[in-house]
């Protein structure tokens, strides 16, 4: 059987099998190398199409960096002014909490201060009241009718709601007598306001048991000691008394200017004057005294009167007499109206000292 199988496969064509092995013919060197060229530009197009790509690409990272370096300084400049914002918000809110720390103190203090003004304002308007309680009880602006006078009076400050130590006093002696006296406490204000008052007091006091003008001053300047001692804040007055039924007119001084006649200007001298009120236990003043005439006036007044200035001269007695020549036997009311007007010309309107003046005239 392999025999028969050997013997058919020796009947084929002969070159048959020379024909099915031959090799493909092998390409020659030229077209090995064209191809290689040939694949190599094509990879050298690829390589320089993606160097292009990579080159855009690099322009582009390059951009997108810049881009983002101007973003990073834009941020750090960002940061760096929030941060200065925040340093100053900071200081602002320091500053905020002293202020508000120092606000609080002022008005703590304040509040104090608030206090304690009210507190002044109050003592103040306290002590206004008694000072125009005083001036009034000192200086009231109605007279009391007596018999046989016919009296008039007038203050006038030196400065406004002011109370002085000045005062006038009309009152009731024995016999229907009449107790006229004009005084002034030295110094200003509450303490010798309060001085005059307790010195009126002890006139208006003892007025209905004498009207020796003399025993009454003494009277006077013994409460005065036994009060306070003797001191140098005194007080001088001018003390007269008038007697109707008999038309005596009597005379004493303490320290203080004479009592002038209206019609003649003279001024009714004491035989002796006394020395102020309050500066001795013991007083010694000689009265005077004079039988009147119907119709004679007298004048009773303050230094503010004849020590009023201008320009360094003193109104003096002979402006009082002179201001009253000028107006033939002048009521009291006309007397007190022209030396108010002539003394306050004199002084251009302002007085460096209180005045009180009292007027009267003998029925």
């Amino acid at each position: 059987m392999d025999t028969t199988a050997s013997m058919r496969e020796d009947k084929r064509a002969p070159g048959q099998d020379e024909q099915r092995c031959a090799p493909s013919p092998m390409p020659s060197d030229a077209e090995n190398d064209k191809e290689l060229v040939r694949k190599l530009r094509s990879e050298a197009v690829d390589l320089r199409s993606e160097a292009v790509d990579l080159r855009s690409e690099a322009v582009d990272l390059r951009a997108e960096a810049v881009d983002l370096r101007s973003e990073a300084g834009d941020l750090r400049r960002e940061a760096v002014d929030r941060e200065r914002d925040l340093h100053d918000i900071g200081e602002r809110e320091h500053r905020h909490e002293r202020l508000i720390a120092r606000l609080r103190q002022e008005a703590d203090v304040r509040e104090e201060d608030l206090v304690a003004l009210r507190a002044r304002l109050a003592a103040a308007e306290h002590e206004l009241e008694d000072l125009r309680a005083i001036r009034d009880a000192l200086t009231p602006p109605e007279l009391p009718q007596r018999p046989g006078l016919d009296l008039a009076a007038a203050f006038l400050p030196a400065a406004a709601e002011r109370v002085s130590g000045d005062f006038y006093l009309v009152a009731d002696g024995p016999q229907e007598s009449t107790v006229l006296v004009v005084g002034d406490a030295a110094g200003h204000g509450l303490h010798a306001g309060r001085r005059a008052a307790f010195v009126r007091t002890a006139f208006v006091t003892t007025a209905p048991f004498t009207d020796d003008p003399a025993r009454l001053l003494s009277w006077v300047n013994t409460a005065m000691t036994e009060r306070a001692g003797t001191a140098e804040e005194f007080v001088t007055a001018a003390c007269l008394t008038y007697l109707p039924s008999e038309r005596r007119l009597r005379w004493a001084y303490a320290g203080h200017p004479p009592a002038m006649l209206l019609d003649t200007g003279e001024e009714l001298l004491g035989a002796e004057q006394g020395v102020p009120l309050g500066l001795d236990t013991h007083l010694e003043c000689l009265e005077g005294s004079r039988q009147c005439e119907a119709g004679e006036g007298l004048l009773l007044y303050t230094d503010g009167l004849t020590e009023a200035r201008r320009d360094g001269e003193q109104f003096g007695l002979p402006g009082v007499r002179h201001a009253l020549a000028d107006v033939a036997h002048p009521s009291p009311a006309e007397v007190i109206a022209i030396l108010r007007s002539r003394v306050a010309e004199f002084a251009y309107g302002t007085l460096t000292d209180d005045l009180c003046l009292l007027a009267a005239r003998i029925g």
